[in-house]
């Protein structure tokens, strides 16, 4: 069975400890490490740390995650980032796709982490139920409006 290696970049210890923790129970999955700020993860990343993908926060203090995802597909075109946020505004999801990012997952739903690493993983994108509905309705309204 492969194994992927997830560094994780979150800013409030509590859920960077609960994400840490609750990935490390499922097989398939293995954190290396973790970053509080982009900064950090920027650093820890230049020092060689090999992972297979990012789960990054949106809302980190200085530079965001957004931010911070262009900033490692520059570095790194192939690499694999998936944004985790509390924010469910369309603009948010456009702007980290716009920079990079292969999925965008809402915080509060287990089960939808794991199969979002995983379609990621297998080359797809993915994005949280609710977020994904809110998607085809932008892409309804806008093909209603453009004819």
């Amino acid at each position: 069975m492969k194994v992927y290696r997830l560094f994780i970049v979150e800013d409030h210890p509590i859920t960077r400890q609960t994400l840490c923790e609750f990935l490390e129970r499922v097989p398939d999955l293995t954190v290396v490490g973790t970053a509080a700020s982009a900064e950090e993860a920027l650093k820890q990343l230049g020092d060689s740390v090999k992972y297979d993908l990012l789960l990054v926060d949106v809302s980190l203090p200085a530079m965001s995650g957004i931010e911070f995802v262009g900033e490692v597909r520059k570095i790194a075109p192939d690499s694999r980032c998936v944004m985790l946020s509390g924010h469910d505004d369309i603009t948010y999801v456009n702007r980290a796709l716009a920079a990079g990012a292969r999925g965008y997952l809402l915080k509060g739903n287990p089960d939808e982490l794991v199969v979002g690493i995983r379609e990621v993983m297998a080359g797809r994108t993915f994005f949280s139920a609710d977020l994904a509905a809110k998607l085809d309705k932008n892409v309804e309204s806008f093909s209603s409006t453009s004819r």
